[in-house]
């Protein structure tokens, strides 16, 4: 029964996660909190695989329809993701070995991603400069900011890279969107890396992937396909719209822990 409730959740995550950018882990990591039915480090787990195979079968889905994309941004981008997500990770995992509770790391996840995702909803709809970054060094490093917060928050990092390739590199919503794809690839690639080398494999709830990877798999193939065919007010309002309800969800989860 468990394994069909995340299926469901995985599903519907990595749809909106490939359809418009989200990553799926925005979704996912919020709404297991939630349910309340594994410790933050199974949940943080299961979204990292979910949103990797959801990235991964989006980015094959766009290569293969031959969807443009400047490789040398995905690249530099992806680059500091990996290192940023290592890094991410590793304050993950050393602030959840030192807390006094669990709760207290979920606690800290909830409010800097409230804060974050406000951000966003105003970045994406409010008419700000935007910029066309060329130096290789300053996108590296855009990149290991978006990797870090990406993993020390357990998300993929979906919104945030949309709000970031909006803005840094001046792209649409849509396009934006296939690029944040792109690079959660890479970011939670090192991400689930980190965890494997770190942790034993026997720690986690495996039989849970059996319902979280098909599904995100399913939701990757099909968030894919509509990027491409919707208009760009259609994804930009989905996006907007869900980004607000899971803000609204976070900072219920920050509190409820302590009700």
């Amino acid at each position: 029964m468990i394994i069909l409730l995340y299926g469901a959740v995985i599903l519907i995550a990595t749809f909106l996660g490939a359809f418009v950018g989200l990553g799926g882990g925005v979704i996912i990591k919020p709404v297991l909190d939630f349910l309340g039915m594994h410790p933050l480090a199974q949940i943080t787990f299961f979204s990292s695989c979910g949103v990797f195979t959801m990235s991964l079968t989006a980015t094959a889905k766009h290569l293969k329809n031959k969807t443009p994309l400047d490789k040398k941004i995905v690249l530099l981008i992806a680059a500091g993701s990996t290192v940023g997500g290592y890094l991410g990770n590793l304050l993950f995992r050393t602030a959840l070995s030192h807390a006094t509770s669990p709760d207290i790391v979920c606690t800290v996840q909830s409010i800097c991603l409230g804060i974050l995702l406000i951000f966003v909803i105003i970045s994406v709809n409010c008419k700000i400069k935007t910029y066309r970054l060329k130096n290789p060094a300053v996108i590296l490093l855009a990149g290991l900011f978006l990797g870090f917060f990406a993993a020390f928050l357990g998300i993929g990092g979906g919104p945030i890279n949309v709000a970031a390739m909006t803005f840094l590199f001046s792209f649409t919503m849509k396009d934006a969107a296939v690029y944040s794809v792109a690079v959660i690839f890479f970011s939670q690639g090192a991400n689930l890396l980190t965890t494997f080398c770190t942790s034993p494999v026997g720690t986690y709830d495996l039989k849970m992937l059996w319902g979280v990877l098909p599904c995100a798999v399913i939701g990757g193939l099909l968030g894919a396909r509509f990027n491409r065919k919707c208009k760009e007010k259609t994804i930009n309002i989905v996006f907007t719209v869900t980004v607000s309800l899971i803000v609204l969800l976070t900072f219920y989860n920050a509190v409820s822990v302590w009700i």
